[in-house]
């Protein structure tokens, strides 16, 4: 048991921060492994990457919070494009959550919004780099494209981080606001997961699962940062690959 806690911890840390899609690996280790994500433990493994943010981000969230106090308008419009781009997410998910939970027991389905997903990293080659910086415009089409991350094989990160880079937005200012924007999303599922346990077993195993999830969504935040301004695409290559050998294997 605390094996299996520690391999989906360690997948849902990496991928649920690189643009692979956390739920698409998840469903290639519940098909092809039998290694499947109870709901408690999904929500506190979720709960340990939400941490791992705030810790990564803990000195751009403590400014604009700072900032927000004091009535600096940047703080206080940057929070609101945060604001702007969680709504589309949450709308997506009250109007069509039965229907995007049927999606994640078909492996096709997945290899291609896998697909889908390494075809976007890869056309982010072909945009040239700018620093322009998020505006409420940006904030909503890539709040957009982070409501497309609730289908399986969908990058959440791969899917705003490239909305941002589309849109002439800085990849370093992308990569911050995807993840800033993440945080909501996170907490909501968090708070929407907890409501529906009733009892904990083996609490001991999920801390440690929880654990690796933050220790290795630190790691994939920090690569993540590294590559961003020039190999970004390189995670689109994988994508393609792991989409073609699904469906080869399905």
């Amino acid at each position: 048991m605390i094996i299996k806690t520690i391999i989906l911890g360690i997948v849902q840390g990496l991928t649920e921060f690189l643009p692979i899609s956390s739920s698409g690996h998840l469903a290639v280790l519940e098909k092809y492994f039998g290694i499947t994500e109870p709901v408690v433990l999904a929500t506190f493994l979720h709960f340990g990457t939400f941490i791992a943010t705030l810790v990564f981000f803990a000195k751009p969230i403590g400014e604009l919070l700072k900032g927000a106090f004091k009535g600096e308008k940047q703080s206080i419009n940057y929070i609101l494009n945060i604001i702007i781009g969680s709504v589309p997410i949450v709308i997506f998910a009250l109007l069509l959550r039965t229907q995007i939970e049927q999606t994640f027991k078909d492996m096709t389905v997945v290899s291609i919004f896998l697909g889908i997903t390494g075809l976007v990293l890869i056309m982010t080659m072909l945009f040239k780099k700018s620093n322009k910086r998020v505006h409420v415009f940006s904030a909503l089409i890539i709040g957009l494209a982070q409501m497309f991350a609730l289908f399986p094989g969908i990058s959440r990160s791969g899917m705003t981080i490239s909305a941002g880079l589309f849109l002439k937005t800085s990849p370093e200012e992308s990569f911050k606001f995807s993840f800033l924007l993440s945080l909501p999303a996170i907490l909501g599922a968090n708070i929407l997961g907890l409501k529906t346990i009733s009892v904990i077993d083996n609490p001991i195993s999920i801390l440690i699962g929880m654990f690796f999830s933050f220790i290795f969504g630190l790691i994939a935040l920090s690569i993540l940062r590294r590559l961003v301004h020039k190999y970004f695409h390189l995670f689109g290559i994988y994508c393609l690959v792991v989409s073609i050998l699904i469906l080869f294997f399905k």
